[in-house]
Parts: structure tokens; sequence; C-alpha cells
């Protein structure tokens, strides 16, 4: 195991530290606030990382060196691939040169060559060509769109998941601090209770707020703080991080999920991630579960294009999307209007 102390003068650039060194996957151990020679608040971190294990003194020897045959039909099967790959990108660039010309508008021309500039499959690019010329909001059928959430009309119990390190704590601390300031009664809980350290950030903005706070680590801590939250208009609830290759941490939670009673489950994608592992987590079985997609983390891509990639393919009802780690501001509801602003603002900043 590799430890390491990260120090910054505030705690969440020290966290920032861990994450870009050590990744999502790190454990934090402890973190202290001292002050340096000037008097100045210092925070320490002490972060943990699993590192790959040593094959046992009897496991059985390395493989022998493949032979000259073995080699060469290797060999064989890389320029196979490669030979693939380029047919694949060369039907790719036809069919999109193909969409583009059947378009009927120079303006929806080029408005379809900024959208695939910008990550937008050509496919899609086609659907939302014409709209977003006129800057008009969206009127592609394939995008399903979330009713927007009114806690003063009813009650709501909102569950967000999703990949570790994907803004799900900074997502609910922004919704969370813009309905209080509505006059919104607010509670929050988390069931990312066995990862150490799970539980600090979301309790950290309930105290923040100056509103109620529950772990959850079993079912009967559900029941019990339902019971305790019948006057909250807005409950939110944290969980823990998973990918589709390390989940059993939630498989665990899957019976405390359903003892929620949640009116919705959101799953959160950051536009930082990959296209194609953002694909696979969509393709995991827990996605079946959830009821809506969020966006985080708009900010750091630019590609944002893909989210478009995303909803189509999740088939799920669009709902929350957020922009950097400020708390309450940069965090809104995806609309038609709202994605055409928001992908004809990636475009113009490309372009600079």
């Amino acid at each position: 195991m590799r430890i390491k102390v990260f120090t910054a003068p505030q705690l969440h650039e020290a966290l920032a530290k861990v994450r870009k060194d050590m990744g999502p996957e790190a454990l934090i151990l402890d973190h202290q606030q001292s002050k340096d020679a000037s008097g100045k608040s210092l925070w320490h971190v002490h972060a943990a990382l699993d590192l790959p294990t040593r094959a046992p003194e009897n496991s059985p020897p390395p493989p022998v060196e493949p032979s000259a045959q073995t080699s060469e039909h290797h060999a064989r099967a890389d320029q196979t691939i490669r030979r693939l790959e380029r047919l694949i990108e060369g039907l790719s660039n036809r069919e999109s040169a193909s969409l583009r010309e059947s378009l009927a508008t120079h303006a929806d021309k080029i408005a379809f060559d900024h959208l695939s500039k910008i990550g937008v499959s050509s496919s899609h690019a086609f659907d939302l060509a014409a709209d977003f010329s006129n800057r008009k909001p969206t009127a592609c059928k394939s995008i399903l769109w979330g009713k927007r959430i009114n806690p003063l009309q009813q009650r709501h119990t909102i569950l967000f998941s999703g990949p570790a390190g994907c803004g799900k704590s900074t997502l609910i601390a922004k919704i969370a601090a813009h309905y209080s300031m509505k006059g919104i009664r607010i509670a929050l809980a988390s069931t990312d209770t066995e990862r150490m350290g799970g539980l600090d950030s979301i309790k950290a903005y309930a105290n923040t707020l100056g509103v109620s706070f529950f772990p959850l680590r079993k079912v009967s801590d559900a029941s019990n703080m339902l019971l305790q939250t019948q006057t909250a208009q807005l409950l939110l609830i944290d969980s823990q991080g998973w990918s589709p290759r390390r989940d059993l941490g939630l498989k665990r939670q899957t019976c405390l999920w359903d003892a929620l009673q949640c009116t919705h489950r959101f799953l959160v994608l950051p536009a930082n991630m990959d296209e194609e592992d953002g694909m696979q987590l969509l393709a995991h079985h827990t996605a079946i579960t959830m009821t809506h997609l969020a966006f985080s983390k708009l900010d750091e891509t630019e590609k944002p294009g893909k989210i478009v990639n995303w909803s189509i393919a999740a088939r799920l009802p669009l709902g929350f999307c957020s922009f950097g780690p400020e708390v309450p501001e940069q965090m809104g509801w995806l609309t038609d209007q709202a994605l055409t602003t928001l992908l004809g603002k990636a475009t113009q900043e490309s372009s600079t």
C-alpha cells in the first residue's frame, strides 16, 4: 500500500491533489489542520492507495517466450485489426459526408460541422443541425426530457449514483443550497459508509447548510431516516462510487436503495469522462435501475457533445447538470433550450 501526505491551504485543494496523484480509488486515512510559520492555515490529508501485489513464491513460472511462428501469427493478426479499423473509419467518414450533404441549407451544414467538432455523433448531429443553426430548442425525439422537480408541490426523494469521483457530492450540495435558499426544507443522507472518509464531504455540506444528515448503513437506518424526515420537502441521498469492473460495494447497497422509497434515481456522468467509458457505464446492469441522467464537470471537457450520445444511448430522461466546484452556482436543469445554448457556447469557445 502506498501512503502519502498532501498539503494545501484549503481542504478541498488538498483533496484535489489526492485525486490528481492517486485517482478516485484513493482512501482518505485522515485530515488535520495546522498553521505554518506565518500563522496561515494548512490542511494535511493522509491518503492511501492499494498497489498491485507480487506473485507468490510458489506461483507458476512465467510463460515461455513465443516462437517465431507464433510471433508472426500475432503480427498478421495485428495487421488485420489495423486494416479493419481503417475500413470502419473510412465507412464512418463516408457516412458523415453523406449526411452533411443531404442537409437542406449551408447554415445547417455549418451547424453539423460544429456539432461534430464538439463530439456529437454524425447521425445525431444530422438530427440536431436544423434546430441548432436557428438556435431553436432541439426537436430531436430521441432525447428524453425529464420533468423539473418542484418540492413545493410534492416531496422528492432523490438518490444519486455514479462512478467514483464523478462529482455526486458537489452536485448534491449545489442542489441543496439552491433549494434551501428558496425556503425548501432539506435533508441529506449517504449510503457511502464502507469507504474511509466516504461520509465526510456530504456531512460537511450538511453542517454548512444547517440541515439534517443521516448515514445509511442498513435497511433499518433507511426506515428510521424516513420517519425522522417526514417534514422535509426534498431528501437528497449520496451513494458509493462504482465502476463496471468494481461494483461489489454497489451490489450490497441495492436492498438499501429499494428501502429508501426514491422518487428519482439519478445516474451522474462526468463530462470529462471518456465517451466509451461512459457507454460502458450505461450498459452496466445497474444503470437499468436508474430513472434519470445528470451531467457534472461540463466545464472540464472540450467535447460536451458526448452527452447527447450518452443521452440517446441511455434512453433516460435528462435532469440536472453542473459546471465547476462552486456551490450553489453553475447548476441547472437540462431542457431542450438549455442544451442548444450549452452546445452553442461550446462551439463559440472552441473557435476562439
